[in-house]
């Protein structure tokens, strides 16, 4: 009975024995066939003794066996430490794997068809940071294979491909390139690979974000991933290039540039300004484009731009250069960015500069535009006497000299019916820095309009004409004739002070002083002074200047002299047939007037000597001849009526 009992007991550890050893043997097999089809290269044989879905995520391409040496999985003999059955057909087993007893997790799975065990995922303890973590297999092949997809598919350029790899805003802005942007941006990521089939990329996973590092030829590719819906996509990449032009920060921010520059150009080669204006800064827009005319300057295709491109980025500014019929284009872009968090950073076009490249001549949209508009506004105000407009359009130093100096009764009376003929024409415009040239013609006289940058604004500082007699500059003849005409209607307004002011010290003790008002003379002088220009002549070195108006048979020439660095009236010598020497000097008739009516001198008096004229006072114990002097009444000095 005994004999009997032990033999019972022996025989039931012997088959217990022989169950654990059939459990571990058929694990041991498992794990022994998925190593020896690594160590063999055997792909086909690999995808043997995995799951399907193995097979589908890690194994889905012809490189997953060079990405699976790159994760080193230990292969070799294999002792099962540890069996978890998760249920009839899935278990996890631990188990020290090759020379180094390496422990892993595997997940088993009995293939139903089959019934035979094979490998469904990996797990490998690894350090990151001073942490102890388990990463499946699986998740490190599809991660490593999507990096070479994508590698693969900016390399070859294709859009959809391209498309494929990315995800999010990343995608939404390089669906909305330009085929051709696409095709260079995806060019200058993709550069050139550092043999990186054998090189691991340096992977840092937090749940579903990685960014993982890749080798390149001159440099170092980032890539930013995240995991959506279990796949793995690009949501921006970087080039960190040792070669000067070549760095890429952020190939999404370089994407929403280029997709402004092309958006920008596409809408000004179309002239459709309700699209630009989205395109554009709102200062550059309304300051030039949204008034200019854009056929004046041609900017190239967004296909041709793409062409030959390089994007500087500085912070938060960048310019776009390319090429275009042999003239360089800079697209000056400026980032805007929201305050509300969801609101991504958008680009916009502040500027557009033209270069000549033989020359070195350079010009702004800004600056072609209002040049232009300037100069049109300008010479239209010139018609119509606004002297708001010519003021606000003037540089301060024409502004000043001329128009804040016309007296309002005067400015009908402007002498500028030369450049005020009809039919302005603009006929070329030329750039050099601060100072721009427009030729034009205004009716049959060529004219050149000097425009001078000032705080940022394009004023007009000059206008320049060639007419006999006469400075070749509008403004130096204007300044002179504005105070011809101040001074004929001061003397017409018995303004003494503003006489004293502007004549020389000379006329000023001769007459000006000893006068409560303005001598009457058989000459109207204040009409005289109203005639058309003559001449003018200027002699800055000596000081003086001429101006003749009307004819020698009736009209005047204005002698200005140059006193404490400005020009004042030192005599008008008056033109007419009716005397025998055709010139008679003003200071004399007003001179002989006020010998003649002693009333119209101060009281307390002295008459000062009469230095001018070298001809003998006459006697006064004679008795005075009688003046005949005509009332003055000059209709160039009437005020216009006033509309209601």
């Amino acid at each position: 009975m005994m004999l009997k009992n032990g033999f019972s007991l022996v025989s039931c550890l012997f088959l217990l024995t022989l169950t654990t050893g059939c459990a571990s043997l058929v694990e041991v097999t498992a794990i022994e066939q998925f190593s020896k089809a690594i160590e063999s290269g055997d792909l086909k044989s690999l995808k043997h003794h995995t799951t399907m879905k193995f097979s589908k995520v890690a194994l889905r391409d012809e490189t997953s066996l060079d990405d699976l040496k790159i994760l080193k999985i230990p292969t070799g003999e294999t002792t099962i430490v540890e069996i978890t059955d998760i249920s009839e057909n899935h278990k996890k087993v631990v188990a020290e794997v090759g020379k180094n007893k390496k422990k892993l997790l595997y997940e088993l799975k009995r293939v139903t068809k089959t019934g035979e065990w094979v490998v469904d995922d990996i797990y490998i303890k690894q350090k990151q940071q001073n942490l102890t973590v388990m990463k499946s297999v699986t998740e490190q092949m599809d991660l490593l294979l999507t990096v070479r997809e994508f590698v693969s598919a900016w390399e070859k350029g294709n859009r959809d491909d391209i498309l494929g790899t990315t995800d999010g805003d990343f995608k939404e802005t390089l669906q909305q390139l330009h085929p051709a942007f696409l095709a260079k941006l995806s060019q200058k990521v993709a550069g050139e690979s550092k043999s990186s089939k054998k090189r691991r990329p340096d992977a840092q996973l937090d749940k579903n974000i990685a960014i993982i590092r890749l080798p390149r030829r001159s440099g170092e590719m980032v890539i930013s991933m995240k995991l959506q819906d279990g796949k793995w996509k690009a949501t921006d990449v970087a080039v960190e290039s040792k070669v000067d032009g070549n760095h890429i920060s952020s190939a999404k921010k370089q994407a929403k540039m280029l997709l402004a520059v092309s958006n920008f150009l596409d809408a000004y080669n179309k002239n459709d300004k309700a699209e630009l204006e989205k395109y554009s800064a709102s200062q550059f827009f309304n300051g030039s484009l949204d008034f200019g005319d854009l056929k004046l300057a041609a900017l190239p295709q967004s296909h041709a731009a793409a062409a030959d491109y390089e994007l500087r980025i500085e912070n938060n500014l960048a310019n776009f250069v390319t090429h275009n019929d042999g003239k360089m284009v800079n697209l000056s872009l400026v980032k805007l960015e929201s305050d509300e968090i969801d609101v991504p950073e958008k680009y916009l076009i502040e500027e557009v500069t033209l270069f000549q490249e033989q020359g070195n001549q350079q010009i702004t949209l800004t600056s072609l535009f209002s040049t232009r508009a300037i100069t049109m506004v300008f010479s239209d105000a010139l018609s119509k006497r606004d002297m708001k407009i010519l003021d606000f359009s003037s540089t301060p130093d024409f502004s000043n000299r001329v128009w804040k100096q016309v007296e309002p009764q005067l400015v009908a009376q402007l002498p500028l019916d030369e450049i005020t003929e009809p039919g302005f024409e603009i006929l070329d415009i030329q750039f050099n820095g601060a100072i721009t040239k427009v030729s034009a013609r205004q009716g049959n006289l060529p004219v050149t309009y000097i425009l001078r940058e000032h705080l940022g604004q394009i004023l007009v500082d000059d206008i320049e004409l060639d007419l006999k007699g006469r400075p070749s500059s509008v403004k130096a003849t204007l300044e002179m004739m504005v105070q011809v005409q101040n001074y004929a209607f001061s003397m017409h307004e018995q303004n003494i002070r503003n006489l004293q002011r502007h004549s020389s010290r000379d006329f000023n003790e001769l007459v000006w002083r000893q006068v409560d008002q303005v001598p009457q003379t058989s000459f109207n002088i204040p009409e005289l002074l109203m005639s058309d220009l003559a001449s003018l002549e200027i002699n800055e070195n000596a000081g003086y200047s001429r101006i003749q108006l009307g004819s020698a048979q009736r009209g005047a020439t204005v002698l200005f002299k140059k006193q404490q660095g400005q020009y004042v009236v030192d005599d008008i010598m008056i033109h007419s047939d009716t005397v025998a020497s055709n010139y008679l000097s003003t200071k004399k008739e007003l001179r002989m007037s006020m010998a003649a009516n002693a009333g119209t001198l101060k009281q307390s008096t002295v008459q000062a000597t009469y230095t001018i004229s070298n001809e003998t006072v006459p006697d006064s114990s004679a008795a005075p001849q009688a003046v005949s002097i005509p009332e003055i009444q000059p209709t160039a000095f009437e005020l216009p009526q006033q509309e209601p």
